[in-house]
């Protein structure tokens, strides 16, 4: 049997962005992924995280380098099948939650699936179901306003579980948080991926990033350590 490609991968990535000189935001980054992983990526600021994210999540495209998602080279893809394969096969976490003011818990998930012809009864079964798994089933009707922080944020992650993605990025997911809430979170990533969901969690955060199985560190657009292969950052 073909061994099935990573999830999410990065080869050679660079990104450059116009001025004088020219500022290399990731300066060669290479990344992979594999099914049922639960990563983080942390750095300081201006390390490179909110670009690599963008690279990560399909949002942008590299100066040069690839980045696959489920093998496919994005660069082989038209802007409009990249927004597809993004709307279908990655979820995002955020940490501003990005949920709609006047729309219930419930209604908020099932917007996750608006533009995928799924039916309307469909989408709010699944989001029922979500909501019942991170902890939210006695709050389904509850608008974001009746909503803790915390709660918000399970809110969220239950819309970036809806379609079934091969990958969740979640971007600073407790910035907004808490001590206690934060631990509850972090928890909730870690029992989701138990449950078999691959998760990549952006953070400035080292406690937090040392609470997960592998640790990807970013400094100066390169990653200077991955705790997968402890080669990367020793000196030749």
């Amino acid at each position: 049997m073909t061994p099935l490609p990573p999830v999410l991968e990065l080869r050679e990535v660079v990104k450059s962005y116009a001025g004088s000189p020219p500022i290399q935001a990731l300066r060669g980054v290479d990344l992979s992924v594999d099914r049922g992983e639960l990563v983080a990526v942390v750095g300081p600021s201006g390390s490179g995280k909110s670009t690599m994210l963008n690279m990560m999540g399909a949002l942008d495209r590299p100066t040069t380098g690839q980045v696959l998602v489920e093998g496919r080279s994005l660069s082989e893809l038209s802007d409009r099948r990249v927004s597809s394969l993004r709307g279908r096969r990655i979820g995002f976490v955020f940490q501003q939650f990005h949920l709609i003011g006047g729309l219930s818990a419930v209604e908020n998930v099932a917007t996750g699936l608006l533009y995928q012809g799924v039916s309307k009864r469909k989408r709010r079964q699944r989001a029922i179901d979500l909501l019942h798994t991170v902890g939210l089933g006695e709050r389904l009707q509850n608008k974001p306003n009746q909503l803790s922080g915390g709660e918000r944020q399970r809110v969220a992650i239950a819309r970036a579980l809806l379609g079934d993605p091969a990958i969740v990025l979640a971007d600073e997911p407790t910035g907004n948080l808490d001590s206690k809430t934060s631990v509850e979170i972090v928890q909730l990533l870690h029992d989701l991926h138990d449950q078999g969901s691959t998760i990549v969690l952006i953070t400035h955060d080292r406690d937090l990033a040392a609470e997960l199985p592998r640790t990807v560190s970013l400094l100066d657009g390169l990653v200077s350590s991955d705790t997968a292969d402890p080669t990367i950052g020793v000196p030749a």
